[in-house]
């Protein structure tokens, strides 16, 4: 919730005090009255992460595969990774290219569960979470299958 993250929590209603043309004045978390932008707020029904699963063991990849699942049903997918883990991958011999882009990389303190849910509910909450993953195709998980070229 951006600034607002001390005084609101995602997908929660508040009651609207007031309002002018771009702001309500709602009672936050905190029990104080705050104006607020309408931007952060909508009429509709927020998506936000239900689940999660690693998809892989943990002590056997560096760049580990996770598999979230949200309230509407949808999946997206992501790596998960520490600063050691990547220390080991880097310190490859046979490592080519030499670096790597990957937007859908979180970097975590350790692959402990709370330290990857603390951050997955962190990311949710600021939706940053889609940013830091991609979604999976819904026909392919159902077993439709299709051919793709290299």
């Amino acid at each position: 919730m951006g600034v607002y993250g001390h005084a609101l929590t995602k997908g929660k209603s508040y009651m609207i005090r007031n309002e002018n043309e771009k702001i309500y004045k709602v009672v936050g978390e905190h029990g104080k009255t705050i104006w607020v932008d309408k931007t952060y707020f909508t009429k509709d029904s927020v998506i936000m992460l239900d689940s999660w699963t690693f998809d892989d063991e943990i002590e056997d990849f560096d760049l580990v595969e996770a598999t979230l699942i949200f309230s509407d049903g949808s999946k997206r997918w992501c790596l998960f990774t520490t600063p050691q883990k990547l220390v080991v991958h880097f310190d490859s011999e046979n490592l080519d290219p030499p670096g790597m882009n990957i937007r859908h990389l979180i970097i975590v303190k350790s692959l402990a569960r709370g330290d990857v849910e603390k951050t997955l509910k962190y990311l949710d909450s600021q939706d940053e979470l889609e940013g830091a993953s991609l979604r999976l195709e819904s026909d392919l998980e159902s077993g439709n299958s299709r051919e793709v070229s290299t």
